[in-house]
């Protein structure tokens, strides 16, 4: 009766009857009281870890916790029962676990919390220690303030957050990764877009199920398309625009459903439930209702006029007759428009049309994943309207605010995004977006970032989309149409493309720019690199440091470095030229020891700004920000907002570029190869939306989802006396001629990334070598050489180029000579020895042989005679048998 089950199922009665006969089987009569209980018990002790608690203790504080009464337990355990049967029968579907519903996200405040509990528990442990050793002892008993060691926990802390360690949400005493990651600035855009990622813990990398697979629970919560490429694919997500995160709700909601028409569930096992619906409060049965479909209407009916939280979420499951209502925190909401509530927007007072007045008057409400199941959402107001049309009418019951917020902040701000190639939009959202310049503080001046990059003169684009509007702050002044959209989302300019062939100087993927445009100071940005070194402090230090070892900023003569541009108190003047080799802070101890930090080989730069400090840990320490402009030079990287990136090919003087009747002359010629298999036709819309923009055009959104037609961009290009698709009559600026061909030209948003050359170029002659290996290091800091490795070898072998390749690896690395004797053949080493006559000689000598006969020099690579001497050093000799050439 508790499992409530169909009893006219055989598959469910024969499963039933099966496990009657085992409990027979194993423990007779086990129907009459107590016995069954015995067997548990008896089971229980048998275990591997037996609780120390009686079973009774066990059924009351391990089974169903949250329950009180044994009662209600057994029927909760019917339920599962029940459950578990519909499940198997194939009557319930089985708990997807990538499921929105079955998850839920750890903010910030629950990982702190879980972190903290581990880090006080040690404390607390630590403390009981100490205490038990005085207790133990004959000593007295300290205030509590004595034993606690405050420094476990700040030192846990601190290092959770430096190693990216952290503590298992079950597991004592596992640790996982990825919980912690630095937030990048960039641009604002991409440290926006950093904390609203989410990422997904799994068990491995590589094939993780359909884990990384969008789900439909995704939609509007979760970005389909915002995820990076490579290993974290699909397992580290962007939220929707929209999407928010629920927070606990701490208000009782017991009484509220008592109010609305349910019933508390009754703890004893012979009340029968009938047809009642069951009513379940995050996953606790609470209670029943006879009319579920006037509970849920009457509950949500109060949630729009705010008698019960906004974020609690209510879902009617009328196939297994359940009410799941969930309060919790983590689960993702998005807003929806109730449309019987659409006719209080014109009641509102003043006009007040903000999120959170739509909210409280029922106009908007927070809609989560399971609830989403219950209602049929438009998908924008005009599907309202289009029932007249011989469509049927459908009964929606909400609609969605804007298609594009469907997109996370970096898609739902891409022109025209849904024209183009769904990679392509992966590519601007994840990658060129974030890596953009821009400017990524307001506050540069007092900042002292390691690496940052400011574009001189950023601009808006001239297109709008729905979501930079509503990003727009109230206190903004308004224009015609509204607010003007958030523009330090957008990092770039607007520049003139014609997109044709110059000179061959833009093939595959590069672009042509006129000269004349960058020297006007187009895309020119600032590189501040910031250098940090920090001595003690004598006065926080307290006790008396050795003198020797006193360590002070100051200006000495250094042997590592030109010390010109430094003034006597170490540290350089504002507005000196710093180049390589320079000391960027001198800094040395009392014994003489020059500890000064230099400009590392590419380093360079004017000093912008000198900070000095003292930090947490009695140090003081000094800040020497260098900064660099930079104007585009070849080997640069551009993007359109279309994935179309490319690098800087030629410089063209503005007389030679082609211009157009009116005089206008491209900013970049981009080649036309570039669009038909990337399918991008949105950079060409968007063009020619800009172009209509910027001759008055009033069409000016270009959101994706609602994006203008063609001919409604075609009409209002050529509505202002321009071609009706763009393209325009140019002359050749070499000769005057006139080109046959029309060429395609408008205004594009162009983006400057952060991948220039002048931070990627790598040469070298001779230069330093690592002293084991005598190889040429690595490192292009340190002026090193670029490996030559096993593919590039092989490609070598392939073409037969053998001189080549034995340059390459021998004598442009690390060639050397050794000693061999031919007749032992074992390495003769050089050594001193005395010969007849007292005279003292010093070369090769075999002393296996004990002659210096047959020795002969040889040519090898000294990573090979370093092998051989630490194999001898091993008891293992090598024999080299050697031939004259």
């Amino acid at each position: 009766n508790l499992i409530d089950a169909d009893i006219e199922d055989a598959s469910v009665v024969n499963i039933l009857m099966a496990s009657i006969h085992d409990s027979d089987m194993k423990c007779e009569d086990f129907r009459k009281g107590g016995r069954a209980l015995n067997y548990v018990e008896k089971v229980i002790k048998g275990s591997r870890f037996p609780p120390a608690e009686s079973v009774e203790e066990c059924f009351t504080n391990l089974l169903f916790p949250n329950l009180s009464g044994f009662r209600r337990k057994a029927r909760f355990l019917g339920y599962m029962v029940k459950c578990l049967l519909q499940a198997y029968t194939g009557r319930r579907k089985v708990d997807n676990k990538d499921d929105f519903r079955n998850k839920r996200l750890e903010m910030a405040g629950e990982l702190l919390e879980r972190e903290l509990r581990v880090h006080i528990k040690h404390a607390e442990r630590c403390m009981v220690k100490a205490m038990q050793r005085d207790l133990y002892g004959d000593r007295n008993l300290q205030p509590i303030e004595h034993y606690l060691d405050a420094s476990i926990i700040t030192n846990g802390l601190s290092r959770a957050f430096s190693t990216g360690g952290w503590s298992h949400s079950y597991k004592r005493m596992e640790k996982i990764s990825g919980v912690v990651a630095t937030l990048r600035r960039t641009n604002p855009l991409q440290m926006t877009a950093d904390m609203r990622k989410t990422r997904q813990q799994v068990r491995y990398t590589g094939k993780v199920g359909d884990a990384r697979y969008p789900h439909p629970s995704h939609w509007g919560k979760i970005c389909f398309i915002s995820t990076p490429d490579g290993e974290n694919c699909g397992l580290v997500k962007n939220m929707a625009s929209t999407g928010i995160v629920s927070i606990n709700v701490t208000e009782p909601l017991l009484d509220t459903l008592l109010e609305c028409g349910m019933e508390r569930l009754v703890d004893d096992t012979s009340t029968p439930l009938g047809k009642k619906d069951k009513v379940f409060l995050d996953g606790d049965w609470v209670g029943v209702c006879e009319d579920a479909t006037f509970f849920v209407s009457e509950l949500r009916s109060r949630r729009r006029r705010k008698e019960v939280p906004p974020q609690v979420e209510i879902k009617r499951d009328e196939k297994n007759g359940e009410v799941r209502i969930f309060c919790d925190a983590g689960r993702i909401l998005r807003p929806l428009l109730v449309l019987e509530n659409l006719n209080k927007v014109k009641a509102l007072k003043g006009g007040d049309y903000s999120f959170q007045s739509l909210l409280d008057n029922g106009v908007i409400e927070l809609i989560g994943s399971e609830e989403e199941e219950d209602c049929r959402t438009a998908w924008g107001i005009k599907y309202l309207l289009m029932e007249n049309e011989g469509n049927p009418p459908i009964k929606y019951t909400h609609c969605e605010l804007d298609m594009s917020f469907l997109l996370g902040l970096s898609c739902g701000i891409i022109p025209f995004a849904n024209h183009d190639h769904a990679r392509r939009v992966l590519y601007q959202s994840e990658k060129h977006s974030q890596q953009a310049i821009g400017f990524s503080t307001t506050n540069p001046n007092i900042r002292v970032d390691t690496l940052t990059h400011q574009l001189y003169y950023p601009q808006r684009p001239l297109f709008r989309t729905m979501l930079s509007e509503c990003l727009g702050k109230p206190g903004y002044p308004r224009a015609r149409n509204g607010m003007l959209p958030r523009p330090e989302y957008y990092n770039g300019q607007c520049a003139i493309v014609a997109v044709n062939v110059h000179l061959g100087y833009n093939q595959e993927d590069s672009l042509v720019m006129n000269r004349s445009s960058l020297e006007r100071g187009m895309f020119r940005s600032e590189h501040i690199r910031s250098y940090k070194a920090d001595v003690e402090n004598k006065e926080a230090l307290g006790k008396k440091a050795k003198f020797e070892d006193a360590v002070n900023f100051g200006k000495i003569q250094s042997k590592i470095g030109r010390v010109d541009s430094l003034d006597d108190d170490g540290f350089p003047f504002i507005g000196a030229n710093l180049q390589t080799g320079d000391i960027v802070i001198g800094k040395y101890a009392e014994s003489g020891v020059d500890q000064s930090i230099k400009l590392k080989h590419t380093e360079r730069g004017m000093v912008q700004k000198v900070v000095l400090s003292a930090n947490d840990d009695g140090k003081n320490f000094a800040v020497v920000s260098l900064r660099q402009v930079r104007s585009p030079c070849l080997g640069d990287k551009f993007s359109s907002m279309h994935g179309q990136k490319g690098v800087l090919g030629f410089l063209e003087s503005q007389e030679n570029f082609p211009f157009t009747a009116q005089g206008i002359v491209p900013d970049i010629v981009i080649n036309p190869h570039a669009f038909p298999s990337r399918q991008t036709p949105g950079q060409l819309l968007e063009a020619a939306l800009g172009k209509g923009i910027a001759l008055g055009g009033a069409q000016k959104y270009a959101t994706p989802f609602s994006t203008l037609s063609v001919d409604a961009i075609t009409d209002q290009l050529h509505r202002s006396g321009f071609s009706r698709w763009g393209n325009e009559r140019v002359y050749n600026g070499r000769t005057g001629e006139m080109i046959r061909s029309l060429v395609f030209m408008g205004p594009t948003c162009y983006q400057r990334l952060i991948h220039m050359a002048e931070d990627k170029v790598k040469f070298r002659n001779t230069g330093p070598v690592h002293p084991l290996t005598r190889q040429p290091v690595a490192d292009r800091k340190r002026f090193g050489g670029i490996k030559f490795g096993e593919m590039e070898r092989d490609c070598l072998i392939a073409h037969g180029a053998a001189a080549n390749l034995h340059e390459r690896l021998f004598t442009l690395s690390d060639s050397s000579q050794m000693h061999i004797c031919r007749r032992c053949k074992h390495t003769a080493n050089v050594i001193q020895r005395s010969v007849p006559g007292g005279r003292k000689v010093r070369g090769p000598y075999c002393r296996f042989c004990e002659s210096v006969e047959h020795i002969v020099r040889v040519n090898v690579p000294y990573g090979a005679k370093l092998l051989c001497q630490e194999l001898f050093s091993m008891g293992i000799s090598l024999k080299f048998e050697t031939e004259l050439c």
